[in-house]
């Protein structure tokens, strides 16, 4: 493969609330720019189609930068609910916590 050719793959990404995923981003300290429903991630070699629920990712770099994203995603999620239902939320460690109701 030439040092300048780029591989990309299309994954399944499902993020239905735009708010949330640029609070995620912004939480991961990242920058993006898109018009419409397509966000471009520069540097961490992802492409979200939020309208087709996709993500074009770069073979290498761009699939663990996904995940992170999805993990800082389903954060912002779960404090979302929490705050709606008057919910309390505890990190228990690394990607554990406990909801309890008020």
């Amino acid at each position: 493969m030439p040092c300048w050719e780029v591989r990309t793959m299309s994954v399944e990404f499902q993020a239905k609330h735009r708010g949330l995923l640029e609070e995620a981003i912004e939480s991961l300290g990242w920058n993006s720019y898109g018009t419409g429903n397509k966000i471009a991630l520069p540097g961490r070699g992802i492409e979200l189609d939020l309208d087709a629920q996709r993500a074009e990712v770069e073979t290498g770099v761009g699939q663990d930068n996904l995940n992170r994203l999805k993990r800082a995603y389903s954060e912002k999620a779960l404090d979302r609910v929490a705050k709606l239902k008057m919910w309390n939320k505890k990190s228990t460690g690394q990607n554990k916590g406990v909801l309890r109701r008020f």
